[in-house]
């Protein structure tokens, strides 16, 4: 009887650590693309702003690809506003040298300021 209850204890924590690491997988899978796509939609809102108020397009997008490096940023202007995309690949969790990723997407649009610098 003693020997069914060891071999017992022993699976049970064997599957517990199995499903441990899943969860904790999942949890920083999660944490990542969180973070990135906080990281994108601050940096477009930043940069719209900024392009909004001070410069145009062209400056915008300067600045959100320097707030987020080798990122895909699509600035469009408007009549009366500026449009930021800013796009990164998050790279997730799983089996080592595995090419998995997914692509977050930030946007912003900011009105135009009639107190800027240039027209």
């Amino acid at each position: 009887m003693i020997d069914q209850r060891g071999a017992a204890l022993i699976s049970t924590l064997a599957i517990g650590f199995v499903f441990v690491l899943f969860v904790a997988q999942a949890l920083i899978t999660l944490g990542r693309l969180s973070a990135g796509a906080a990281d994108v939609t601050e940096a477009a809102s930043y940069a719209a702003q900024y392009g909004a108020r001070y410069g145009s397009a062209e400056d915008a997008s300067r600045v959100a690809r320097d707030l987020v490096p080798n990122a895909v940023v699509v600035a469009v202007e408007h009549e009366t506003d500026l449009s930021i995309e800013i796009s990164i690949e998050v790279p997730l969790v799983g089996p080592e040298n595995s090419p998995l990723r997914r692509t977050v997407t930030g946007r912003a649009t900011a009105a135009y300021s009639p107190y800027r610098s240039r027209p």
